[in-house]
This record gives C-alpha cells, sequence and structure tokens, in this order.
C-alpha cells in the first residue's frame, strides 16, 4: 500500500492545471482571507475566552467551549462524507450548512444587546450553544470544501493558496486586531456592546466569504453510484483502516499530537487571572498573532510546495509544542517589569496564530495526498471523527486547572510534551512529495 503512496498516484510532476484553474484559486483565497478576518473579531482563543472570563464563566466552562469548539467541527464530518459519496458536485453542500451556521452569530450579537450581559449565566449559554452550532455546521460544510478544493486546485498549488489567503487575511486581520483592542478599552464602546459589535463586523465578514465560495465554478467529481448503508458504510471505513496501513499510522500520530490542545483556552485566561493583564489585551494579541499567521502562511507554504507536506508537518509539531514554553517561560523572565510583560507575552499567541495556521498545508495537505480521489470525503471524515474524540482534551485542561488549584504551570508543561511525544511516530509516516521545481502556468 506505501508503495502506492509513493507511486503514480500522488505524481505531482504531472503539471496540468484543471479548468478555471485562477478563477477558483482566487474564490478561494477571498473565502479562505474573509473567514480568517472574522476570526480576529470573536476570536475563540482570546477574544471570546476575555468575554467568558467577563461574565465570570468557570476555567470548567471555557474548556467545554472550547471541546465544543473542536468537537462541533470535527465530529459530523464522516455522516457528511457518507452523504456525500455520490454527490460527483459538493459545492451546494458547502454553502447550506455555511449559511445556517454564519447566521448564528446575529443571536450572539443581539442577545448581548438585548439583555446587555445580564443574567450572565443565559449569556454564557448562549454564547457557547451558539459557538458550537457555527462549527457544527461549518464543520459539515468543510468535508464538501476541502473535496472542492482537491478537484480545482492541484497538490503543488495548495500551499501557494493556503498561504496567499492566510498572508492576506493576516495584513487586515493585524488592523482587526488593533480595532478590537481599541473596542475592547476605556475609549471604546461600553461593555458589552463592544462585544456585540464585535460579533455583529464578523458576521460581516463571513458573508464576504460566503459570497467569494459560492461564485466558484465547481468540476464534475468522481463519485459512489450510491450512499452506502450505516452497515456497509462502516464496513468500508474498516476495510480502509485495515488496508492503509499509513492511514493508520497517521491517525495514531495525529491523535498523540492533538495533545497540544489541552492548553488551547486558557492562555488568555492565564494572562487575564494569573498575570493580572487587562481585558482589551485580547485586541492587541489578536493583532500580534496574525503576525505568526503571516510568517506560517510564507514558511509553511513554500516548504509544502518545495519539501512536501511530511516537512510541513515536523515544522508544525515543533511550533505547536513553543507555544505552551512561551506561556512557562516568558513571565519568569519578566515578571519584574509588568508593562513590558503585557506586550512580550503576546508571543505566546504570535507563536499560537503560527502553529495554528500550519495545519492546513501539512496536516490536512498530507490526508488530502494520502487518499485516493474517490475516497478521499472518507478519509477526511474518518480523519477528523477521530480528531473529535481528542478535542475532549480542553475540557480535560479545565477539569486539571480546578483539581490542581490553577497550576498553569503542570498544565503548559503537559501540553508540551505531549505534543513533542507525537515525533518519533511523525518520522515513520510516508513522505509523498519530495523536493520539486517550480512550475510555470500557475
Amino acid at each position: 500500500m506505501e508503495a502506492e503512496h509513493v507511486g503514480s498516484r500522488h505524481d505531482t510532476q504531472d503539471r496540468k492545471f484543471p479548468e478555471h484553474y485562477r478563477h477558483n484559486f482566487w474564490c478561494l483565497v477571498v473565502d479562505f482571507c474573509f473567514f480568517g478576518i472574522a476570526m480576529a473579531f470573536f476570536n475563540p482563543s482570546t477574544v471570546t475566552p476575555s468575554f467568558l472570563t467577563e461574565l465570570g464563566a468557570s476555567t470548567s466552562v471555557i474548556g467545554l467551549m472550547s471541546t465544543l469548539q473542536r468537537a462541533g467541527w470535527l465530529a459530523p464530518q464522516l455522516v457528511g462524507a457518507r452523504y456525500l459519496a455520490n454527490k460527483p458536485f459538493k459545492k451546494p453542500y458547502i454553502l447550506l450548512p455555511a449559511g445556517i451556521s454564519r447566521s448564528m452569530l446575529l443571536i450572539v450579537a443581539g442577545t448581548i444587546w438585548a439583555t446587555q450581559g445580564t443574567p450572565p449565566g443565559l449569556v454564557i449559554g448562549v454564547v457557547i450553544g451558539v459557538s458550537a452550532i457555527f462549527w457544527l455546521g461549518d464543520g459539515l460544510g468543510s468535508v464538501a470544501w476541502f473535496d472542492f478544493l482537491s478537484k480545482t486546485i492541484p497538490p503543488h498549488r495548495r500551499g501557494r493558496l493556503t498561504s496567499t489567503g492566510q498572508a492576506l487575511s493576516g495584513v487586515l486581520g493585524f488592523l482587526a486586531g488593533f480595532i478590537v483592542e481599541w473596542m475592547l478599552g476605556d475609549r471604546g464602546p461600553s461593555y458589552p456592546n463592544n462585544y456585540a459589535l464585535l460579533y455583529l463586523i464578523g458576521f460581516i465578514m463571513l458573508v464576504i466569504s460566503f459570497v467569494a465560495i459560492s461564485f466558484g465554478r465547481e468540476p464534475k467529481g468522481v463519485s459512489a453510484r450510491s450512499v452506502p448503508k450505516w452497515s456497509a458504510y462502516i464496513r468500508q471505513l474498516v476495510a480502509v483502516l485495515k488496508k492503509d496501513r499509513a492511514f493508520r499510522r497517521y491517525i495514531v500520530t495525529r491523535q498523540i499530537f492533538n495533545l497540544s490542545a489541552l492548553a488551547t483556552p486558557f492562555y488568555m485566561t492565564y494572562a487575564l487571572e494569573k498575570l493580572g493583564l487587562p481585558t482589551q489585551v485580547a485586541g492587541r494579541y489578536t493583532a500580534i498573532g496574525v503576525i505568526g499567521t503571516i510568517t506560517s502562511a510564507l514558511l509553511f507554504g513554500w516548504a509544502n510546495e518545495r519539501h512536501g507536506s511530511h516537512t510541513a508537518m515536523t515544522l508544525s509539531l515543533f511550533a505547536n509544542a513553543s507555544v505552551p514554553a512561551l506561556a512557562l517561560l516568558i513571565p519568569r523572565l519578566l515578571a519584574d517589569q509588568p508593562a513590558i510583560l503585557a506586550w512580550a507575552y503576546g508571543l505566546v499567541f504570535l507563536a499560537y496564530n503560527f502553529a495554528m495556521a500550519s495545519f492546513m498545508p501539512s496536516w490536512i495537505a498530507y490526508i488530502l495526498e494520502l487518499a485516493p480521489e474517490a475516497q478521499r470525503p472518507i478519509y477526511v471524515g474518518m480523519t477528523n471523527t477521530f480528531n473529535s474524540v481528542s478535542a475532549l482534551v480542553s475540557t480535560l485542561g479545565g477539569l486539571m486547572l480546578q483539581w490542581s488549584n490553577q497550576n498553569y504551570v503542570l498544565l503548559f508543561a503537559m501540553a508540551a510534551l505531549g505534543t513533542l511525544a507525537a515525533f518519533p511516530l511523525l518520522q515513520t509516516l510516508p513522505k509523498l512529495r519530495g523536493p520539486v521545481q517550480d512550475a510555470a502556468g500557475g
């Protein structure tokens, strides 16, 4: 099976470009770009945790929100993959769930404005519930989105696409971060209307993203003749796992690597509760994080295109391990200099965004190349369904903080060591592509 992975099925020396390549390239770039900009206004690692902290949510609740976000995005993808098995055109199945889930942000904005944040428990429930629906819809649409991407953009140009989208969203997201800082500061709109406006602006950015992907021109793809029954579908999934040894090793490696999410929701709560930093640093750290996104887009786009997704995955692993390491180190070096600490701690979010932006051109790109075209939705869906189980680590992180009397040092150390534990297994995965030369036409 491994020989097949390295062979003609993924022969990147074939430099044919699909019909409407340039048109679809830019539709996907704009979609990718404005989705990224939207995240700056209700960022799940800075803005949303700061709002929940203001409302008085516990670390376990904030950890649960992060779990629901990841699990909501990942868990339904196997169901979506089965449903899409006989669909030669996938774009309608991007637009329907995206249209429903993105409109949910208006409910958050309206609830905040109407209730003025009271009672806090109600608002916390709405934020968490809507976030779960948002990521559920985005997850359902993502199986079709990745198939659309794979059909319209050849493997040796996917890194270029993601790096272009991330770089453009990064530049605009950098400016958006300072808008967020102003809105959350003393000179911005009053609390909680400032958060209502942030969710509203995020919704507008998502509308632009939605319009861009709706203009994509999708070619007819390879599909099954019919949707299999669940019994047959499960047998098919088991057969894939039995037959494809490289895929099995990838799944195990990814689950260990996902321990990096143990501390993800708590870098911001640590800054607010333990370091005593003001709420408006959420905007500052969003802007600083964008520098990480841009840098990552350039580095990982180049690494994927020139050296393959395996090399990109190795770089991604060390990038993710550096985030909790910095969260441990920076406050100890600058404990007596709070003004400098308020800026220096932003390096944690720079590293975090750098690491998050690496997923598309590394771990996701690898599985898109590994999978045969007709089975690509199954591979993506199965991968993300397994990942949804490991999404529970964020809730575990919140419980760990409660059980250890808010011992962030223990949490961050476990996240760093857990991430690095995936390195030996990663080295056993086959390299699907090696270094390649540039090609004309793209």
